[in-house]
């Protein structure tokens, strides 16, 4: 034991928890990875999507994976707002607004978008349809989807965000190397204030977003 620890006797259990929260901010970014792959091969299946798989850098910093993810979900929404643009055209006005309109079942939604399904890319069957509903129509997927992008946004933007190697490790063990007794005691709670922060937004908004994918995948399949 350092003259630290005997000193400030609580270090080791809060370098502990930095530990702990930060191993739990990294398994909320791979299941991002794993549930964004997911819906990324739903529609390549389905909605003649050719989106390409994203994998996780291991060597590089938390800013540049949740930039990957960030990358990649724009990419998923740019595709259903190109969809979404040729159904404005297709569609009369009335038809369109009630694509939009949360209050009107799935059924007729389902209705309206057969009559264009042959116009529209990405749009040619039963299946497709019902992904392109809950995905680009659905308010809850819409709230999970912007929830999980503006927290993947935040997380890019912090301090632990920078650290190089942080999915090793590497960048929690120079943290907690580089300081000491008091200041390391002043510095450990900062960080874990920033990381609870972080965690208690990320995982919710994480395991819904996982939640809401694969029961969409999950239909897809039946």
């Amino acid at each position: 034991m350092s003259w630290s620890d005997i000193l400030y006797p609580d270090n080791p259990a809060r370098r502990e928890k930095v530990v702990r929260l930060h191993q739990e901010l990294i398994n909320c970014i791979e299941l991002n990875f794993d549930t964004t792959n997911e819906l990324m091969g739903v529609l390549n299946t389905h909605c003649q999507f050719k989106l390409h798989p994203i994998k996780m850098n291991r060597n590089g910093t938390v800013r540049e994976n949740c930039d990957v993810l960030l990358a990649a979900m724009k990419s998923i929404q740019d595709m259903l707002q190109a969809i979404d643009a040729r159904l404005k055209s297709e569609l009369e006005p009335v038809l369109y607004r009630k694509l939009h309109d949360f209050q009107e079942p799935d059924a007729k939604k389902m209705q309206i978008l057969r009559s264009v399904a042959t116009a529209v890319s990405g749009l040619a069957g039963t299946v497709a349809m019902g992904i392109f509903i809950k995905l680009a129509l659905s308010q809850v997927v819409s709230r999970v989807l912007t929830q999980t992008t503006m927290v993947l946004a935040k997380i890019g933007a912090s301090v632990v965000g920078a650290m190089a190697g942080a999915l090793l490790g590497v960048g929690v063990d120079l943290i907690l190397s580089a300081i000491l007794g008091a200041v390391e005691r002043d510095q450990l709670e900062a960080k874990i204030q920033e990381l609870e922060k972080l965690v208690s937004e990320f995982k919710p908004a994480s395991h819904e977003y996982n939640k809401t994918i694969i029961k969409i995948s999950s239909r897809c399949l039946k």
